[in-house]
């Protein structure tokens, strides 16, 4: 009887073990991995945050002419306000590739005054979509 009690003990043990690994995804207060890449990021001075872009261009090895290209995007998504800069974001993880593509091609062919115009359609596409 012992021993069958000592069993059950450890199969117990065992289980609970197993069951509570990685409980913390579960827990309501602690955060999820984008919220903490999101605080790592905004944490960054900006010129860390220029060496990380430089360090993934490298990594990328990424053509000069779309290094700079994405340079520029960087400077100018920096410059916003958080509250845009937010919006920006959320648009962007709500696209698809495709549309990932069809807006860059967009906003390649367009002068800079209709980017912004452009940039508000799809901000409104999205985050109205994600309203309803």
């Amino acid at each position: 009887m012992a021993a069958k009690k000592l069993v059950l003990a450890f199969c117990a043990i065992g289980f609970l073990q197993t069951s509570f690994a990685g409980f913390e995804r579960f827990w309501i207060f602690s955060k999820d991995a984008n919220t903490q890449v999101n605080e790592t990021w905004d944490s960054l001075s900006d010129a860390e945050q220029a060496a990380l872009i430089k360090r993934y261009q490298t990594l990328k090895e990424l053509p000069e002419q779309q290094s700079v290209s994405l340079q520029q995007r960087m400077d100018w998504f920096t410059q916003l306000p958080e509250a845009d800069k937010q919006k920006m974001r959320e648009t962007w993880q709500r696209m698809s590739t495709h549309e990932r593509k069809e807006l860059a091609t967009r906003m390649q062919n367009t002068s800079p005054e209709q980017r912004q115009t452009i940039r508000e359609e799809y901000i409104n596409k999205y985050l109205i979509v994600a309203e309803h």
